[in-house]
């Protein structure tokens, strides 16, 4: 079974290792992951330390499996990663159904995510979730040491009607 929980300050190093497996996967053919390991390492070290209140993380059987983070708490997730290991078993789902809520719950009609336009993986996901592209750009990526194309994708929240409370009118 899979449990999301908010992350705890002594996970990050366990989030570290996650972030950098999937980041791996997910980059490989097109990055030199060798040359990028450090700079890519410290940057997830950092934010998983800094921000680990943004951060849910999917456990099974008491594993970190995978992560996804709403770094400002607004409707962009900013990170949203799984172990390549437990890819393709619903966990990234999971997380992405928790942020998609938690969006959802503070008035939000709409939920945000970005990908390199590289990420085929990530994009084919998020379209079966519901995305679609919304815009391409390219961001200059300080880790990369480059401009990396980017795909914007969006998916519209339709506002769950609450249920009706007994005495209401």
């Amino acid at each position: 079974m899979t449990i999301i929980r908010s992350a705890r300050e002594d996970d990050a190093p366990v989030l570290t290792a996650v972030g950098m497996r999937a980041w791996e996967s997910a980059v490989a053919g097109w990055v030199d992951t060798a040359l990028m390991r450090v700079n890519a390492t410290r940057a997830f070290a950092d934010f998983t330390q800094r921000a680990f209140l943004t951060i849910d993380v999917a456990e099974r059987h008491g594993q970190i499996v995978g992560w996804a983070a709403r770094e400002n708490f607004d409707n962009h997730v900013t990170d949203l990663w799984v172990d390549p290991d437990w890819q393709n078993q619903g966990i990234g789902q999971m997380l992405l159904q928790k942020l998609e809520d938690e969006i959802e719950a503070q008035g939000y009609g709409s939920v945000r995510i970005e990908t390199h336009s590289q990420n085929a993986h990530a994009i084919d996901f998020l379209k079966r979730q519901g995305y679609a592209i919304s815009w391409m750009t390219a961001v200059w990526s300080p880790q990369l040491d480059r401009d990396v194309d980017t795909v914007g994708l969006v998916k519209p929240l339709a506002q769950r009607e609450k249920p009706a409370v007994y005495g209401e009118f």
